[in-house]
Order: structure tokens, then sequence, then C-alpha cells
């Protein structure tokens, strides 16, 4: 993963909320054959396309992912543009800091 994917993950979701996704987890095959487990930290639309926030089990980091449905599957897909990645990712922080206040 690039570090322009990589966002720093200052949240923890620790909600009871039923429409909650913090249990949800994914295995990916990454570049080096490897296979890892992520949790999805959730999902958005943003000007008519999906994104996905994405933290490994262990770390401190979230990773940003658009991503198209195939069928039953899901491709992921590097954001390739700095102002679309950073305009998704704000809109990520803006929506855990929203799950934080609500969660207090």
């Amino acid at each position: 993963m690039s570090e322009k994917e990589k966002k720093q993950k200052d949240t923890a979701c620790d909600c009871a909320s039923e429409d909650c996704n913090c249990d949800e987890t994914i295995t990916l095959e990454l570049e080096d054959g490897t296979s890892q487990e992520f949790l999805i930290l959730g999902t958005i639309e943003h000007k008519k396309k999906n994104y996905v926030a994405l933290a490994p089990m262990e770390g401190e980091e979230y990773f940003v992912y658009g991503y198209k449905e195939q069928g039953e599957n899901l491709e992921f897909f590097s954001i390739e543009d700095d102002d679309e990645f950073d305009n998704v990712a704000k809109l990520f922080e803006k929506s855990f800091a929203e799950e934080m206040e609500e969660s207090e």
C-alpha cells in the first residue's frame, strides 16, 4: 500500500449501534502474495463512486481505497488523483469524528 493510501487511525470503534460495521472484516491478498485481515471502518459514496476505509487488525493506521462491485466480489483500486483522495479522506475523518461524538 502506498503512503498516500495510509491515514493515521485516531478512532477506535466501541459502539453498540446496529448500523455499525466495526466488527466486519475482510481478508485481502497483498501484492507480495500474502494475505492480511482488515477491519472495515466504513464505506462512503462520493460523486457516484464508492470508497472504503480499512484498518489492519493490528496497527495505528488505516487505508482508503475505491471499490466497485463485480457480481458477488469487490474490486479495490487505489485513488490516483490527489485531490480526490484528499476529499475522500476528509469525508472519512468527518464521519469518524461524528461517530465518536455520538458514542460519548
